[in-house]
């Protein structure tokens, strides 16, 4: 008897361990900005590093907003932009709206010497308690580069006394490679 439950045992595992489980790995490769600079409308000449990155606009001036490079390793496939957590402070109406530059940003870049803005991609509506979702898409999805490229971003508030925040290294902006 004990030689028959031990065989069953074995056969049942044997043929468990044979079953397909769900695959939990992520998808693509995740990238973070490389580079994140805040860049301010009152002090014009200098700049911030993005600890946090910031965007921001008080009584229709005061703005500030945030300028983004990322590097892309060559993948296949198509990259998409998101905001999959949360912000750290959101008030207003916590929306975001992101734009391509024409350059990529430096360490010393400023309100003065930012690169041009470009095309409006998207705009995202942010939290403090999860993901910020999309409400407009003009192109948060893209061809993937088959070579290195050097990418650069800038994020404005949408409304008026609005200010988000995040955490560059850990949260806000990532492109999904793959």
């Amino acid at each position: 008897m004990k030689l028959t439950l031990i065989a069953a045992v074995s056969v049942l595992s044997t043929l468990a361990s044979g079953l397909a489980l769900p695959d939990l790995t992520r998808r693509g490769t995740v990238i973070r900005p490389a580079i994140g600079v805040v860049i301010k409308e009152d002090n014009a000449t200098t700049s911030f590093p993005a600890t946090p990155a910031e965007v921001s606009r008080r009584d229709q001036r005061h703005e500030v907003r945030t300028l983004l490079g990322y590097v892309v390793p060559p993948c296949t496939g198509t990259c998409t932009i998101s905001f999959p957590s949360a912000a750290t402070t959101s008030t207003g109406s916590g929306q975001l709206q992101l734009f391509t530059t024409i350059g990529y940003p430096t360490p010393e870049t400023t309100w003065n010497t930012k690169p041009s803005t470009n095309n409006q991609l998207g705009t995202f509506q942010t939290s403090t308690t999860g993901a910020g979702t999309v409400l407009q898409n003009f192109g948060l999805t893209f061809a993937c580069p088959s070579t290195t490229a050097n990418l650069g971003y800038e994020v404005h508030p949408v409304g008026d006394n609005d200010s988000v925040t995040w955490d560059i290294t850990t949260g806000g902006f990532i492109i999904t490679c793959g």
